[in-house]
This record gives C-alpha cells, structure tokens and sequence, in this order.
C-alpha cells in the first residue's frame, strides 16, 4: 500500500526574514540634542560601516594600537615556548571515561585542524580583529582548506527573523571585495566600482562576535574602543592644542619701547612705521631705467643683528626687550589624564602602559591595589576568550564529524590559554586567604593539628599523609607501616615530648610534682 508521503510533499514553513544593514542608531539624542560641532565630534557615527573607518583611526593611535596588542596577547596566550596556540581540556567527570588513544587522537585531530587554519598566527589577528570591530568574518570553503578572510565592513548586512533580531538566517556579503582595484594614472577610468552583493546561508560564514542576545547592537557585535571614542576624541584634541600652542607660542619675540618724546599724537604712528621699516628691511643698490636707486626689502637676518638707539643723559630713550616663549609646555597632567581615561575604558592596568617609561621598574601587580586591578584584568581576559572560544570549540566539533571521528563531545572542551600570571595572582590569593585563617586556628588548643589542615587549609586526606611523609623523611623518623600512628606526637608537637621526658606529667602544675613543693602536703606521711 502506497504511503501518503508518496503524493504529498512536506513543506517546513520558514520564518519571515528581514535584511538588517545597519542597526546602530542614537535614537533619543539626550544631551547630544543640539549640534555643535563638538558634540557631533565626541559623539561619533551612528551608521556601523563609518563607525568602521572610526575604529581604523583610533587604531593609528600608537598607545590604543598597544593596547589592543597587549589585549589580543593576553587572549591568544604569550608563551613562546609553546607550538600549540589552542588546548584541549578534558572536561570528564572520570579520567576513566577518555582512554589515552582517545586523547591522543583527540590532540592529533587538533593539531592538525590547527595547521590548516594557520590559528599559531591567525589567531592573534583574528582576536584583535573581533574586538576592535566587534566582529570578524570567515567565509567557508572545503574543509581541507583555511577560510577566507571576511572584512567586517564587506559584510553588507544580515538576513534575521522578522520577530527575532538575534536569530541569524544568512548574510549579505560584497562579492568583489578581493578584486584588485585600478590605481590613478595613465590608463585608469577612475570612478567606483559597481558594488556586487550576494545573501549567503549562515552555515557558510564563520563568525566571532562580541554580541549576545542582551546587546543593543545585535546582529552585530559591540567594539571594545566603541566605550572610549569620546575619551579618544577629547585626547586627541588635548594633543592637536598642545602642538599648535607650542609651535604658534615657543618661538621668543622682541617688543621695542621707542621713545617718541613730545611728538604730537597724529604723528606716533607714523614715526613708528618709519622705525619699524629701517630695522625690518635693508637697502641694497639696484639699476632701473638706467640709473642706480636703492631699494628697500625685507631682512629675514634682521632678528639677529644688533640695534643701536640713542639715549639721554636722564636714560630716558628707545630700548629692546626679549618676551619668553610659551609659558608652561612642559605640562602634560591634561593630556596624561585622558590617557588615562581611555587606558581604564580598556580595562588594561596602568602599571601595564607605563612599564619602561621614565626609567620606571618592571612592577607585577603583587600588592595592594595594582594587584586587585592586574587581577580584574585577567578576568576581563578570559570573559573575552569565551567568546572566541565556544566558536573555536564548535569548528572542532564539526569538523571531527566530517572526518568521520566519533568522540562524545561532553568529553572534551577547546579553549585559549590562560592570561599571563593569572593561575599564579588565583593561587596567591587563594593562600595568602587560607593561610591567614589557619595561623588563626592553629593557636586554638583544643583543635587538632591535622583537623585545621583539612578545615582551613582545604587539604585532601592523601595530601595529609603526603605532607606526613615528608615530615618523616626531613625529621629522619624511620617506621614501617604498622606504627604511622606511634609517630604522630613528633611530627606535630614534639616540643611536648621533649618536655614529658625531661620532666613528668605536662598537666600538673609545678607545685604538685615531686620537687615542687611535696613536703608542705605532706608527702612523707603519705608515702609512709
């Protein structure tokens, strides 16, 4: 009997979709409602593509373009000694349950998935890439082949659900944005070029993004200098008025005092023209129309020659002054404080940006407040790193089951490594804690030497009797394995048993032992 499948065809129903190309705008302008030219410069772009050619720019600044470095160190990992940019993380709830032959596949897979892509050196500009635009775009190809880079600003927009802007259907993407483009000269017809556009399944782009469906810009991602473009601008225009007062007020200027004596007013102005000419131009002897005349020109030399003016018997007469250049162009306090603006809208340490500057000394961040912000600094490094890493870890995934390997994937997690110091500033803290709440409980009596060092110290009962051991070793106290419990008193107070050999009952006071004081109780008579 014939199915119904058979004259009917299924049709799955697919959601309205709505291209999205640009979605950032101000909406509500606020306190940016009126137009000046300065608030429209602090302000920014509203339009993504141009906000683009904003992050470009900020970029060419030498102190953001080194934190972005520093950034994108920190997140794809600074270790020179290793050859392997990603590690695998085996997430198991039982070591048993992942055999070595699967870890080692496993890594092999990952080196070899590693190799394709070229991740030992892509992956750092892919890091700083998605977090100078927000975004950063792979188109797909076969497998055995790397992806093709996808400028954020190619991407001409998004094809989205018409009731879910985070649901992500396809992309619209510039076909020609590889082609190489005519230059100006002989032979060019100059003009745009035509713009080709293709829409693009989702599943043929590969995408790191900082968006998430809480973010205000989606479908696309956030940048991180998008915080700091009005602190950057405000730098910038710190920077632009210090070199043009240095360049227009650094050079030193001459006042001339000339004396007019009782010269009538009308003629002040006059004089004065007429001293101004002699002392700015020379005469120089010239020939026109056959007879020699002298001619007046401007003495660009005039600055550095001597002036020699008359004066009285009382002193009264015409004198020269030199004014000093611009006051104050050694002062940078404006300038070094929005810098450092714009370096804690990074999130990078300022122990970090001035390293090396001014003879400074090389400063880990071990103490006090420097150490709390390195420290929040790691851990803005590694919520960055999860963005780029559940992508990474995805491929992978996918890319074993296209080569037909066949591992549980709840088994195993790809992931960037750590910051730079940041288990080491973890494990610091984390003794420098427990540490203080055991010498606390050590000076209590009644606890237990050992019960402290599994309550407060967080050590395993192996981790008590490995510690034991080497106590044993390092105090030279041989036993065998029947009497580990006979030893106990000298390995945790062996000052008590040295005081017990030498002198009796430890609980006793002095008074009641056999030289402190017997006789006054009556000791003999008892005895007797």
């Amino acid at each position: 009997m014939a199915k119904w499948t058979t004259y009917y065809k299924i049709v799955e129903p697919k959601p309205e979709s709505i291209a999205m190309r640009d979605n950032q705008n101000l909406g509500d302008a606020g306190s940016y409602g009126n137009y000046t030219w300065y608030q429209r410069l602090v302000q920014g772009s509203a339009a993504r593509v141009t906000k683009y050619r904003e992050y470009d720019l900020m970029d060419n600044d030498v102190e953001v373009s080194r934190a972005m470095d520093m950034i994108a160190e920190e997140m794809t990992g600074n270790d020179p000694s290793s050859d392997m940019p990603l590690e695998l993380d085996i997430i198991a709830e039982n070591d048993d349950e992942v055999d070595n032959t699967t870890v080692l596949t496993l890594k092999a897979a990952l080196q070899h998935w590693a190799h394709v892509h070229q991740w030992d050196t892509r992956l750092f500009k892919t890091s700083r890439n998605m977090i100078k635009y927000g975004d950063c775009f792979f188109k797909r190809q076969a497998e055995s082949k790397k992806w093709v880079y996808l400028h954020p600003r190619n991407v001409i927009g998004a094809i989205v659900n018409k009731e879910d802007v985070t649901d992500i259907l396809g992309w619209q993407i510039r076909v020609n944005n590889k082609k190489a483009k005519p230059t100006w000269g002989a032979g060019s017809t100059g003009g745009s070029q035509e713009i080709i556009t293709e829409v693009l399944p989702k599943e043929e782009i590969i995408r790191f993004s900082l968006n998430d469906d809480m973010s205000d810009s989606a479908p696309f991602g956030e940048s991180v200098l998008a915080p700091v473009y009005r602190a950057y601008k405000q730098k910038e225009l710190i920077e632009d008025a210090i070199i043009i007062y240095r360049v227009q007020r650094a050079p030193e200027r001459r006042v001339f005092y000339i004396d007019v004596g009782k010269m009538p007013p009308q003629r002040v102005k006059t004089y004065l023209e007429q001293i101004k000419n002699e002392i700015k131009q020379k005469k120089i002897p010239t020939q026109q129309g056959g007879s020699d005349q002298i001619e007046s020109v401007y003495n660009p030399q005039s600055m550095s020659e001597d002036f020699f003016f008359a004066q009285r018997a009382d002193g009264r007469g015409s004198r020269v002054d030199t004014l000093p250049g611009g006051q104050g162009l050694g002062e940078l306090a404006d300038l070094e404080y929005f810098q450092d603006k714009v370096w804690r809208g990074l999130r990078i340490p300022i122990s970090y940006m001035r390293q090396g500057a001014e003879g400074a000394i090389f400063n880990d961040g071990k103490v006090g407040v420097a150490y709390i912000e390195e420290l929040k600094f790691a851990l803005y490094i590694q919520r960055l790193q999860g963005y780029i890493e559940a992508t990474i870890d995805a491929e992978f995934k996918k890319y074993l089951k296209i080569s037909n390997i066949n591992i549980d994937e709840s088994l195993y997690k790809i992931r960037l490594p750590e910051p730079s110091n940041f288990h080491v500033y973890r494990q610091q803290e984390l003794d420098q804690a427990l540490l203080g709440a055991y010498g606390t409980a050590d000076g209590i009596p009644y606890l237990s030497k050992r019960f402290i060092m599994e309550r407060y110290l967080n050590l395993s009962d192996d981790e008590i009797v490995n510690n034991e051991n080497m106590l044993r070793e390092e105090k030279g106290i041989e036993t065998t394995g029947e009497d580990l419990e006979d030893d106990l008193p000298l390995l945790y107070q062996p000052e008590s048993l040295e005081a017990m050999e030498g002198g009796g009952d430890l609980g006793a006071p002095e008074e009641m032992t056999a030289g402190g004081g017997g006789e006054d109780l009556g000791g003999e008579d008892l005895g007797a």
